[in-house]
């Protein structure tokens, strides 16, 4: 007799074949069995619902919360069973010798257990999870323990240095390595640092992946450099939340996407990923803000707004940008005393013009406050949804509660299967799912997961697909997603009708 059963169900296995009705036995948190007339200790009745492999984040921060929020109940509850963390250049680990050390948010931990990639994995062994968890190791963490945050190239021994780092989180079990080349330091390093650490990655057989160094005027131009560090380096590469920002760059990722095909044409193996929204997020200086300025850390980044000139020159930069007459009502902040309140809002409360009002937001909260920038166009993000070689991630950080967020943290896997497929029809159902469980388990070496096959882990989502879609939206982030009805993760229900039950039955992948 098996631990669970779930019976009757529809089930797409991942592979992007045709679905089948089949009971599938759970044994030791593996599928044992999938045939018809299986008896179970359990019983889930999936009759007239969808079962699937759980849901794979391609694209999460999610290893920044292991510590302090590892239920990881933004990702159970939409249907994820696997992230990929480390994203957009910035890892957990390593911290290396630059960094002060401090305490771990509700562990009391001292940061000797994040300082190589191996010491935050030995750490972990025995930590469980809400989900599953593998990571690349960051860029921005290489650059910052090896040479702080200064805006230059490093030496030839410091170059040295960041390659032994990152062997050491390759044997570890990192994943590979990410930039996130419009954040410091990354944003410092030209294109051979990116090419000699991505050659390391390729003699582990690794994955290297980008927030490219820019998303709007000179996209084409970001791309083409990212694909050159592949060509250069061998390694398997992602194109990170691929988008074309502002209005006069729409439509471009027709092109983007012709020359990550033309990639693969040519015998490389180049992928990309994609959140369901036409918003994004990250820190309001992230737009705004010269990366001259950020040389040193958030805390020089401060001083030199408090300093007129700089703030007359940033003005401009911000005028030439975006136009004197714009008044930023598409950039939402979702962080401190304004949260919920774009920016022409904010400057009309402060009595000051926008420009004021972005520099001293940024100053005041030394570079911490976030926001969600209105950008994108929804047929750009049907076009790479729709895409073979895109998968789907949230791009999400952990939250707690009461706080806005975008809701791609919460909401992105139901929003794909409700809007993109059911009501878009961009996109068949059984193919929707392999983009969001084998594919990405294929990318990223997750050898045990991703499909509904006899020894694979129990990972399994169960939905309604007439009825799932997302609820959640920009300020009512936490409304759950309707027709999930179970997610299952190592054999255990860890959530049921999009609310978490407590189980935490994950682990970090090495």
């Amino acid at each position: 007799m098996y631990d669970l059963v779930i019976k009757n169900g529809f089930i797409l296995d991942g592979t992007g074949n045709d679905g089948y009705i089949s009971d599938l036995g759970i044994k030791d948190g593996k599928i044992a069995q999938i045939a018809k007339n299986l008896d179970g200790e359990k019983v889930i009745d999936a009759t007239g619902l969808t079962v699937t492999p759980g849901f794979i984040d391609s694209h999460s921060h999610s290893d920044g919360y292991v510590f302090s929020l590892p239920d990881m109940i933004d990702k159970v509850e939409q249907g994820i069973t696997t992230a990929i963390g480390g994203q957009c250049g910035g890892s957990i680990a390593p911290v290396g010798k630059h960094v002060t050390p401090y305490e771990i948010d509700g562990v009391g931990m001292s940061n000797e257990v994040l300082k190589t990639a191996g010491s935050f994995f030995d750490a972990t062994e025995n930590y469980p999870q809400g989900i599953n968890l593998a990571m690349f190791i960051g860029h921005r963490n290489l650059r910052a323990a090896t040479m702080g945050l200064d805006n230059r190239n490093p030496s030839p021994e410091e170059l040295e240095d960041m390659k032994a780092l990152l062997r050491e989180g390759m044997e570890a079990g990192a994943l590979g390595v990410t930039f996130g080349l419009i954040y410091p330091p990354s944003c410092f390093a030209e294109t051979y640092e990116l090419v000699e650490l991505a050659k390391v990655v390729a003699e582990y057989d690794g994955i290297i992946a980008a927030h490219l160094r820019n998303e709007a005027d000179e996209f084409e131009a970001a791309v083409e450099e990212f694909l050159y560090v592949m060509r250069q380096s061998g390694a398997k590469c992602v194109l990170s939340h691929h988008k074309a920002a502002y209005p006069q760059n729409h439509g471009k990722v027709k092109k983007t996407l012709a020359m990550v095909d033309k990639a693969n044409e040519d015998g490389f193996d180049a992928y990309v990923d994609v959140y369901p929204y036409p918003a994004s997020s990250t820190t309001l200086s992230a737009r705004f803000i010269p990366k001259e300025y950020f040389s040193g850390g958030n805390e020089k980044l401060a001083e030199r707004l408090g300093i007129q000139e700089n703030r007359e020159a940033i003005k401009e930069h911000i005028i030439k940008q975006f136009g004197k007459d714009n008044i930023f009502d598409w950039v939402l902040i979702i962080d401190g005393e304004y949260r919920g309140k774009y920016i022409n809002e904010i400057a009309e409360i402060e009595n000051k013009t926008v420009y004021d009002t972005v520099m001293d937001l940024v100053k005041d909260s030394v570079n911490t406050i976030r926001c969600c920038y209105f950008m994108m166009c929804e047929d750009d993000v049907q076009t790479v949804v729709s895409h073979p070689k895109a998968m789907i991630g949230t791009d999400g950080v952990g939250y707690g509660k009461g706080k806005i967020f975008h809701p791609r943290a919460v909401a992105s896997f139901p929003r794909v299967l409700g809007r993109f497929v059911r009501e878009k029809g961009c996109v068949p159902l059984p193919e929707m799912v392999r983009k969001m469980t084998s594919m990405p388990a294929d990318v990223y070496g997750l050898k045990t997961k991703g499909l509904l096959k006899e020894g694979y882990d129990a990972d399994i989502c169960i939905f309604d697909a007439d009825k799932i879609i997302d609820k959640a939206d920009y300020i009512n982030c936490e409304a759950k997603a309707e027709g999930l009805n179970y997610v299952i993760v190592g054999g255990a229900v860890a959530a049921e009708n999009a609310t978490y039950t407590g189980i935490r039955n994950g682990r970090i992948i090495r």
